[in-house]
């Protein structure tokens, strides 16, 4: 070979060693960025779960909240009605001890 072909092959070889050197600098940016994502999105699934959870609790907690108020609320219209129902009672009483007598 010649000195031209032969610096020519040099050169060749060392941009491949160049080319070769950054694709593995970039295989490890990569990995890298990868395994930030991975632990991002581990993170983020934890923080959904725990949420997720959290919020059960709520409506757990907000269902039996809503059936007492239920309770509640049944129990002050059945104390309505018989309180309706002794009302119209004393009315017709008085209604009737406000009638003249024959």
């Amino acid at each position: 070979m010649t000195n031209g072909s032969s610096d020519r092959l040099d050169r060749i070889e060392a941009l491949l060693e160049q080319f070769i050197s950054a694709s593995i600098a970039d295989r490890q940016v990569s990995n890298e960025r990868m395994t930030r994502i991975e632990q991002v999105v581990e993170s983020n699934n934890k923080f959904l779960e725990s949420f997720s959870a959290d919020l059960k609790r709520y409506t757990d907690r907000m269902d039996n909240f809503s059936a007492r108020i239920d309770g509640v609320i049944a129990a002050s219209n059945q104390d309505r009605q018989e309180i309706r129902t002794r009302l119209s009672v004393i009315q017709n009483q008085v209604t009737k001890g406000n009638q003249p007598q024959p």
